[in-house]
């Protein structure tokens, strides 16, 4: 059987800009040493996610039969051939980039090493930001596709270099994900619509406007759905399509209804331009033969949107108190000069924010470059910042939880975070969470794919914890970000909980549903997205 992959990963964090690319589609690497066009005997498999798509959300509206073409696409007939799950957690943080790194790489964030949409890489001095959050920029993201950005950070052989490294003459496309090294085909919409789509994301976040047109997400995703439909006309069949949708993400961020506003989108949007891509697949005779996965990267939790609740922006909180304990704040960009003297270093990241620290005693003159190679103190470095923090005023109702731990040499094995309750003690995760429920949470253990690993320094020194998803109401909530109407990032279920459906209309949904649990084991987190694609592509359950 002709082999086809799609995976549709909706996981946009855009920001503003004009691609350097034209649209259509882009070689990424030569064809001169295939021997065949595809790899046409190995199972067909059709992936589909969609950003910041809650489980239950999508599982609902499926079962409702709001969604007629994604049905389709997952096998209709009552579903009697799909298996539900209900137990795969997006990565810690629950952000864009840390969870499509995860799923396309099968390992966590202190493994490949893309901790978060920002982080700091300490042995270059590099605010490393394929999606930037503490400031507002175009280029980081857009480099992602003109430069290959996200592929230089990730530090793990991707989902496709594993199928490439198995089956050589496996033929991969990828629609506008930020995850595509490996593959041999990038395909994007015109120029023209990604930057108005871009454009109007970035500029409603940082203008603080109450209402955004839709339009301009929808013509971003319409857009790429049909550039798929297109390439999939004639010629050989690809044996893995990415096709990245950003509007689910992108509107529920901006839009005045929140995470409300996914539904509308996904009814009115998503599933019509689903439809074509039905027909072709069904004219190509794909669709009775395919493998169908799908996905989601993390959830979405509503704010309120003003700068009360907004723990961003360089005259933010958090920046004030690291400079009233005695630490120079780097400035919120991208590059500062090799000079610059700075001790501390904070990243965002919604729900969480991670804050690097300097060994001060290295640098003790207000004009010092301060050797980032090197790990703080714990005591006069990660405890004070952690104790100013706990203390300051301005954070008693909007931090969760402090975390620490004593640092390790970049070159080391970093030790998991624990929970600071003040006065230089600290407690482990979960026995503070026994002490202190929170019946939200879930899998906290998921914080050592964070900081555990061979870059799990790039979580931070301290881990700071929003007020955000152990609270019922929005007024409640925090978030480090300049406003916006929805954010994620936290341990809760809202932000973690994140569909999987694997379908075959060969085979039985209890049989497939045997299959899937044993392979999600005991941690079914995202990092096993990579492992079902793999072993469907085996011939996992007999093909």
């Amino acid at each position: 059987m002709r082999a086809l992959a799609i995976v549709a990963l909706a996981a946009c964090a855009g920001k503003a800009g004009e691609l350097a690319v034209s649209g259509d589609d882009h070689a990424l690497r030569p064809t001169a040493p295939r021997l065949r066009p595809s790899s046409p005997e190995k199972p067909p498999i059709l992936l589909l996610a969609f950003d910041g798509l809650s489980r239950s959300l999508l599982y609902q509206m499926l079962r409702a039969g709001e969604l007629p073409n994604l049905a389709q696409l997952v096998g209709s007939d009552g579903f009697a051939h799909a298996h539900f799950d209900d137990s795969l957690l997006s990565t810690l943080p629950s952000t864009t980039m840390a969870a499509w790194a995860t799923a396309m790489t099968g390992v966590g964030p202190a493994d490949h090493g893309v901790t978060g949409n920002e982080y700091f890489i300490r042995e270059t001095r590099t605010f490393a930001c394929p999606a930037p959050v503490s400031f507002s920029s175009s280029e980081p993201t857009l480099e992602i596709y003109t430069d290959g950005y996200l592929g230089g950070l990730t530090d793990a052989p991707t989902l496709y270099e594993l199928v490439r490294k198995r089956d050589p003459d496996a033929l991969i496309w990828v629609a506008m994900n930020h995850v595509y090294r490996g593959a041999d085909t990038l395909l994007l919409p015109k120029r023209s619509v990604v930057a108005k789509a871009l454009t109007g994301f970035v500029t409603l976040a940082v203008s603080g406007e109450k209402a955004a047109p839709r339009d301009v997400f929808a013509a971003l995703d319409t857009g790429t759905i049909e550039s798929v439909v297109d390439h999939l006309a004639k010629g050989p069949l690809p044996d893995i399509l990415t096709l990245y949708i950003c509007g689910t993400d992108l509107w529920a961020h901006v839009a005045p209804e929140g995470p409300r506003s996914r539904r509308g989108y996904m009814r009115e949007v998503i599933d019509p331009a689903l439809g074509p891509l039905v027909d072709r697949l069904r004219e190509r005779g794909v669709l009775d033969r395919a493998w169908v996965v799908v996905i989601s990267d993390h959830g979405h939790t509503e704010v309120v949107h003003d700068r009360a609740h907004a723990l961003g922006g360089a005259d933010g909180a958090p920046p004030a108190i690291l400079r009233d304990a005695g630490f120079r704040v780097r400035e919120p960009t991208r590059v500062v000069p090799p000079t610059d003297p700075f001790s501390a270093v904070l990243a965002y990241g919604g729900a969480m924010a991670y804050v690097y620290l300097a060994d001060r005693s290295q640098c003790p003159g207000p004009h010092d470059p301060c050797p980032w190679r090197q790990p703080p103190r714990y005591v006069e470095d990660v405890l004070a910042a952690a104790d100013a923090f706990y203390r300051a005023p301005a954070m008693r109702d909007a931090l969760d939880m402090v975390l620490v731990r004593p640092p390790r040499p970049v070159d080391e094995i970093d030790l998991p975070f624990e929970v600071y309750i003040g006065d230089g003690n600290t407690m482990p995760v979960d026995a503070y969470l026994r002490a202190h429920p929170h019946p939200t949470y879930v899998a906290m253990d998921r914080l050592r794919d964070l900081g555990v690993g061979v870059h799990g320094e790039r979580a931070g020194d301290v881990l700071l914890i929003a007020r955000n998803g152990d609270v019922d109401h929005p007024s409640d909530r925090y978030y480090f970000a300049t406003p916006y109407h929805s954010w994620h990032g936290s341990p809760s279920r809202e932000d973690s909980e994140i569909p999987l459906i694997v379908a075959n209309r060969h085979h039985g949904n209890a049989e497939i549903g045997v299959w899937v649990h044993r392979l999600l084991g005991t941690r079914p987190y995202q990092q096993k997205v990579t492992d079902i694609v793999l072993g469907l592509r085996a011939g996992a359950l007999g093909e």
